[in-house]
């Protein structure tokens, strides 16, 4: 039977910043990437924000930040051209939410 102590035996000729850099690339696979949208869905987002808006409807929206992407949900209260953002009103508190994080957006139906 061979003894074989697979990544040990190699760890002690790397070069600690080797070691650094190998740790911060295994955490990057576990990143989400931001993906460049379609003038189309960038249309299609934008018509459900002002859909939402006007109507005064919940909706969730999906961000991208810190190299993850979560969902929001809330009212929309308000924007902010000049700094490009949004106003969300959620059940805990006001977000700035710009522009360039949304990635996606759908109403919410709550059903009665």
């Amino acid at each position: 039977m061979i003894n074989d102590r697979g990544n040990m035996k190699w760890t002690s000729l790397m070069l600690p910043e080797h070691l650094v850099r190998l740790k911060e690339w295994k955490k990057e696979q576990f990143y989400d990437k931001k993906r460049e949208l379609t003038e189309w869905e960038l249309e299609e987002i934008e018509q459900t924000i002002q859909r939402a808006f006007k109507m005064k409807k919940l909706i969730k929206l999906t961000l991208w930040k810190s190299q993850k992407l979560y969902d929001e949900i809330g009212i929309i209260t308000g924007t902010n051209i000049y700094n490009k953002e949004l106003l969300l009103d959620t059940d805990l508190s006001i977000k700035h939410i710009t522009f360039d994080m949304i990635q996606n957006a759908s109403l919410v139906d709550i059903d009665d």
